[in-house]
């Protein structure tokens, strides 16, 4: 872990990027690496090997990625993991901001981030865990400008005693309104207990004699 201390507010970051990287801003997100390619009049860079991107409350690692500096847009391949301190997944920069829910984190095959735009584009073994909150999906889009979350492809919500399984769903991170489409699955926890099973009662036939001893 890493602290940032910015101003009188600490930050604290997952991951810590390798002393000497070479730096570069991407939208709201500060690029380190230990290589990359950039052109400085076009904006189009490259990372071929370990990548990391840092905000205040927020990180991103990926094995590589590509991009373009002056568009803000950059693609990040292999082993993507997105934490978020701040509770706020790509909202810290909006006008209207979620509640905070924890710290989460978000792990995929492919992030496309989209500084301009504010829109996240996860592809491939999506999973997101905050708090009891676990979803899963092979494909999500988090558009921090309308504060939806369009997950696609065997989705699987589960939280607070709740399970939702769909197809296609958008979810509302301010409200928290789910809709789902597509082969919908809806469970609720039970709250029924289960009772104990009372011991056999044997009642005796009054009409049979006892045995007399021998």
């Amino acid at each position: 872990m890493r602290q940032l201390i910015l101003g009188l507010a600490v930050i604290v970051l997952a991951v810590s990027p390798p002393s000497g990287s070479a730096t570069f801003a991407l939208g709201d997100y500060t690029v380190h690496a230990k290589a990359v390619d950039y052109n400085m009049k076009s904006g189009d860079f490259s990372v071929p090997n370990k990548v990391y991107l840092t905000k205040p409350g927020s990180d991103i690692t990926a094995d590589r990625a590509n991009g373009n500096g002056n568009t803000s847009i950059a693609t990040l391949y292999g082993h993507v993991i997105v934490h978020d301190t701040s509770g706020n997944l790509g909202g810290l920069s909006s006008a209207k901001k979620a509640a905070s829910h924890g710290p989460s984190t978000l792990t995929t095959d492919k992030l496309q981030i989209n500084g301009k735009t504010k829109t996240y584009i996860a592809t491939g073994n999506v999973h997101f865990t905050q708090a009891d909150s676990d979803v899963t999906s092979d494909h999500a889009v988090l558009d921090d400008f309308t504060h939806t979350l369009t997950l696609d492809g065997s989705v699987k919500m589960s939280g607070n005693g709740r399970n939702l399984a769909a197809d296609h769903v958008v979810y509302d991170t301010l409200s928290g309104q789910a809709h789902a489409t597509g082969n919908v699955i809806l469970q609720f926890a039970s709250n029924v207990h289960p009772i104990a099973t009372p011991k056999p009662i044997v009642i005796k036939n009054p009409l049979q004699k006892k045995k007399t001893p021998p």
